[in-house]
């Protein structure tokens, strides 16, 4: 009888030890989805999965994507661990509009993290200042190649009370060509996020450039909202960015990492806390990750639930407050 108990002890320990392995063996690998390899968005990733993988028990491994369109399927399968989605695409990809053929409702958030800035940019000696100053100028539109920056463009315009029968418009497909359009005198503003390479490119050669601000009230702040979801007006630093020669109110969407919601609890948990504990060092991994700062971390204006594991962390440091759970219980309705 002792002997069997002693086998008894033995083969249970066995089966505690390979209980124990299979989960730490589970949690040894996570994938972070982000935009194309060069992209803001991989950078970020990038700089995430280096201090994830140096200090949590798993490493991170960053898969690149056209972008959210491409990497949601992949999550929604559970074959994509985790990613980087705007405030602005959560609120598309989680209803099924602009560039999301069906809606996509597996994402959790993780954390918020820092945020992008999106204007109209002019020659720094143009007699604009505000969205409202547009009025009659000659305005990229159309955009068929980024279909989704009519809406932002649209919101922004808004703010003012401004539509686009409100400007002359000049058709252009992307990015590149709006940059194009602008530098050749063909219009009047160009339109990109904050550190653009093309306002770099402007900005030498057409004497020095400035983003334009939006108008910035409660009511303005709906009507941009209501036509580009996730965003909100945001004041950025003078000097903090090319083009930015005063201290500037544009369009923000924040960033999220999110998570599958079956991403087991505590892998989500030690994500968060790892990025909570060494805070301090993302801005070393890639210099726009020191905004992605703890205070920023739990978001009243999120979009998206939170995952559970990230909701049992902030619980235990406090900061997880009674809005915030009306909040997630809005957000788990269907």
């Amino acid at each position: 009888m002792k002997k069997q108990g002693v086998v008894g002890i033995v083969l249970a320990l066995m089966v505690v030890t390979l209980g124990v392995g299979l989960s730490l063996s589970a949690q040894r690998s996570v994938t972070l989805a982000t935009h194309a390899v060069g992209s803001l968005y991989n950078s970020l990733g990038t700089g995430l999965a280096s201090v994830l993988s140096r200090r949590s028990p798993f490493l991170v491994r960053v898969q690149p994507f056209a972008g959210p369109p491409a990497w949601l399927p992949s999550m929604e399968k559970g074959e994509t661990d985790t990613g980087l989605l705007t405030s602005a695409d959560a609120v598309f990809a989680s209803k099924g509009m602009a560039l999301y053929k069906k809606p996509y409702k597996n994402s959790r958030i993780l954390i918020v993290g820092g945020a992008v800035y999106f204007g109209f940019y002019v020659p720094k000696d143009a007699p604009i200042e505000t969205v409202a100053d547009l009025k009659g100028k000659r305005i990229p539109t159309d955009w068929p190649g980024i279909p989704i920056i009519r809406l932002s463009t649209t919101g922004s315009l808004a703010t003012a009370g401004l539509t686009l029968d409100d400007v002359v418009k000049v058709p252009v497909s992307d990015i590149a060509a709006a940059s194009q359009a602008f530098l050749e005198g063909r219009t009047d503003a160009g339109w990109v996020g904050v550190g653009g390479a093309v306002v770099e490119e402007a900005n030498a050669r057409k004497g020095g450039v400035k983003y334009v601000s939006v108008i910035d009230t409660p009511e303005a702040a709906k009507r941009m909202a209501d036509i580009y979801p996730g965003s909100y007006p945001a004041v950025v630093k003078a000097g903090t960015a090319t083009g930015v020669v005063k201290d500037t109110t544009l369009m923000a969407n924040d960033i999220y990492l999110v998570a599958a919601k079956e991403l087991s609890e505590e892998t989500a948990y030690q994500v968060v806390k790892t990025l909570w504990d060494h805070n301090s060092e993302l801005g070393g991994a890639f210099h726009l990750l020191k905004t992605w700062v703890r205070e920023r971390m739990v978001s009243t204006r999120a979009v998206l639930p939170y995952h559970p594991g990230a909701i049992k962390f902030f619980r235990e440091k406090g900061v997880w407050s009674k809005e915030m759970e009306k909040l997630q219980t809005e957000l788990l309705k269907p």
